[in-house]
């Protein structure tokens, strides 16, 4: 299952809508959801940001020997700030 299957089922599993989701992630409106659902791909900083919303977390395991595992967050991402433009 793909990352983009997963959000949707966690979200139809959880009733949320678009409207819901998008208002949490500081989108205009639900079709900003809904278009990164219908992509082929989705970005690892879009995933994590659903899902926080929905109350999940993306874990990224090691498969062999131990079994080490990472919680992936946006918690440590620098925000973006606007560069500021010399008026002449």
């Amino acid at each position: 299952m793909n990352e983009i299957a997963i959000v949707e089922k966690l979200r139809e599993s959880k009733k949320m809508s678009y409207k819901y989701i998008a208002e949490k992630m500081g989108l205009a409106t639900p079709s900003g959801v809904s278009n990164r659902l219908k992509s082929k791909t989705m970005n690892v900083e879009t995933l994590v940001e659903m899902l926080a919303v929905m109350d999940c977390e993306l874990i990224i395991r090691n498969k062999v020997g131990d079994k080490e595992s990472y919680v992936v967050t946006n918690e440590d991402r620098n925000p973006v700030v606007p560069k500021k433009v010399n008026a002449k």
